[in-house]
């Protein structure tokens, strides 16, 4: 498992706020990958590397920020509500969470 704290976030990444809409959880605590109906795609999406440089990071459809590596996507998904608990730990590998397009979350570039 592969996690960032918010320590180490916070000494590599810049955390931008989110509209608020927040993440949805099943009945069983899971992360769902929808609001209603089925899912065809986790609730976070990382998109390829762009030519300038930097991923897109969308959670639900609404793009929350562009991320330089794996420290900046886990304060984007932590201030969109995904790292609930008093360690506000974000697993980037979890299955079901995260759609890594374009590579994998070593990918930057």
């Amino acid at each position: 498992m592969i996690v960032e704290t918010a320590e180490e976030t916070s000494r590599r990444a810049r955390a931008v706020p989110w509209n608020g809409a927040g993440a949805a959880r099943d009945a069983r605590g899971q992360w769902s990958g929808h609001r209603g109906g089925m899912a065809e795609h986790p609730p976070v999406i990382v998109y390829p590397p762009s030519a300038t440089g930097g991923r897109r990071v969308t959670v639900h459809g609404q793009i929350v920020g562009l991320a330089h590596g794996r420290g900046e996507v886990a304060a984007l998904l932590r201030a969109a509500g995904f790292a609930p608990g008093p360690d506000k730990v974000v697993e980037l590998d979890r299955p079901g969470l995260i759609e890594w397009r374009g590579g994998d979350l070593d990918t930057w570039g």
